[in-house]
């Protein structure tokens, strides 16, 4: 769906207008003070002209055949790559508004995921988004980062306060979300989101899913505690949080079919 490569000369100009879109500024820099075209392409012309080890940027192209095909359509980076203690910062933009919203961005997060856990064998990912950025959150959500804490009062705007959420992702978690989910009860799975969804509106009697997702987001959001799952037969059928730190407490929030509550009783029990 999309190509990651790297960015060229030909590529600033286009960079240096994205920055001219107030929103994405928003999105992506905060209140930061605002920079002339000029000291724009200064800034690209100095990551193009001294690579670092601490960072890779990567321009964001369209496969052939797709939406903007040969064009650079945004830019993605790991920055403060740490190889001793190897983790490293994941961040992204769309340019234009006609190309967001259409995947490009989290098939674009997945490749960058790739490159940084096979090339660098970074053991984590993390990452800052504001919560007004929806749109970010459902993408990162969709991946599969999980949330990791959340900073208070980071960015005025519109009027009132806004705070940035901090996600990550293991290696360990990447690559057990790169294989399809498993039957009995395990963790929560990338893959699960639309069964999560459909299970929580349909048990809890939810209007539509936006409440589902609220309440499966409140659910992630315990940072002390881990979703958990049930599938049998391919199906997922319960839902639940647990102890992050692994001591056997018992399951909370549990939602589950009640064909399958005996099921699930048996499986907690068993450990």
């Amino acid at each position: 769906m999309i190509l990651l490569r790297p960015l060229n000369a030909a590529d600033i100009p286009r960079l240096v207008t994205a920055l001219q879109d107030a929103e994405l500024s928003l999105i992506t820099a905060g209140d930061a003070p605002p920079v002339s075209d000029l000291q724009a392409a200064a800034f690209w012309q100095g990551i193009l002209a001294n690579p670092t080890p601490d960072r890779r940027y990567f321009g964001i192209e369209p496969s052939p055949g797709q939406i903007g095909a040969g064009e650079l359509v945004g830019a993605c980076s790991l920055q403060h790559i740490d190889t001793r203690n190897r983790h490293a910062e994941l961040r992204i933009f769309i340019l234009a508004t006609e190309y967001r919203g259409m995947g490009y961005g989290t098939e674009a997060v997945c490749e960058l995921l790739r490159y940084g856990f096979d090339m660098l064998r970074l053991d984590k990912v993390y990452l800052g988004v504001y919560d007004f950025n929806e749109a970010g959150l459902r993408s990162y959500e969709r991946v599969g980062f999980h949330y990791e804490g959340r900073f208070r009062h980071m960015l005025h705007y519109q009027g009132r306060y806004h705070d940035e959420w901090r996600m990550r992702l293991f290696r360990s978690e990447w690559k057990r979300d790169l294989t399809p989910p498993t039957e009995g009860l395990r963790p929560y799975h990338a893959g699960d989101l639309d069964s999560a969804l459909n299970l929580l509106q349909q048990q809890m009697n939810l209007s539509d899913r936006e409440d589902a997702r609220t309440v499966l987001r409140r659910l992630w959001r315990q940072i002390d505690r881990d979703v958990h799952v049930l599938q049998v037969e391919g199906m997922l059928v319960a839902l639940m949080t647990v102890p992050a730190d692994g001591v056997p407490r018992p399951a909370r929030d549990v939602v589950c079919e009640p064909a399958h509550q005996i099921m699930l009783e048996r499986a907690l029990a068993s450990g």
